[in-house]
């Protein structure tokens, strides 16, 4: 099982630094990340803390924009290739082709968040002198966020024909999470506590504040088995539909 996986990992690791996805992802994230530092610092009113809690919120966008694209290939270009008819006929389970392409994934969101990313924490505590904690969970976070949108994304990839309706079935998928949460106000106490727990960017910004919560790191990774979950489903019932 784990040499199945491990070779599915290898195959998209070698597909992402061989094509133009590497440096759109990587560079990309690293570009507006920078912008957004130095946005943030023009903000001579704003404390070390507060203008540190402003720079992680806004790198929540990018991870999310950067994974949904990386995500948005995961599925539908092996079956544009006609590779993944290739791996149904393999020795290869739905699990572990599942599984393979989301190790990849959390190895480019772990590149991300602590590697390109790595950068901008070091400038924000050693010149910035912004606190350390919240450099360390905000780093967290964004870990988090990305492999929790990568997740989504691949669910959508797996329902897509193309790559444009992939990304549009995750982005619907996160603004839908996102919408519940942002109007759970409206109703009772009961359902508004379920609709909040769903809402994906209150979990995050506790992470941006400083603070690892047990719930918030729940939800991510109870929305993560859920989505991988349903991706594995959405390959096994194409398998058999052939």
């Amino acid at each position: 099982m784990f040499k199945n996986i491990y070779f599915i990992f290898q195959k998209e690791l070698k597909i992402f630094f061989h094509t133009f996805m590497a440096p759109i992802v990587l560079g990309g994230t690293a570009f507006l990340n920078a912008l957004f530092v130095l946005i943030s610092n023009f903000n001579e009113r704003a404390t070390h803390e507060e203008a540190t809690i402003v720079t992680f919120i806004s790198f929540m966008s990018t991870i999310i924009i950067a994974m949904a694209i990386l995500s948005m290939n995961s599925l539908v270009e092996e079956k544009n290739r006609g590779t993944m008819e290739l791996l149904y006929t393999s020795p290869i389970t739905d699990l572990e082709i599942v599984l393979g392409k989301f190790l990849f994934g959390s190895f480019v969101c772990l590149l991300i968040a602590f590697g390109i990313n790595a950068f901008f924490p070091i400038l924000l505590y050693a010149y910035w002198k912004a606190p350390l904690y919240i450099v360390i969970s905000g780093s967290i976070g964004v870990f988090f966020l990305g492999i929790f949108t990568y997740s989504v994304g691949m669910f959508g990839s797996s329902l897509g024909k193309n790559q444009v309706s992939s990304i549009l079935i995750s982005v619907i998928i996160v603004m839908t999470l996102w919408v519940l949460g942002f109007f759970s106000h409206l109703f009772e106490a009961k359902t508004r506590a379920i609709l909040f727990h769903l809402h994906v960017f209150s979990h995050f910004i506790s992470f941006s504040r400083g603070t690892i919560p047990l719930s918030a790191v729940v939800f991510f990774v109870s929305g993560i088995i859920t989505f991988l979950y349903l991706t594995i489903k959405s390959l096994e019932s194409r398998r058999w539909l052939g």
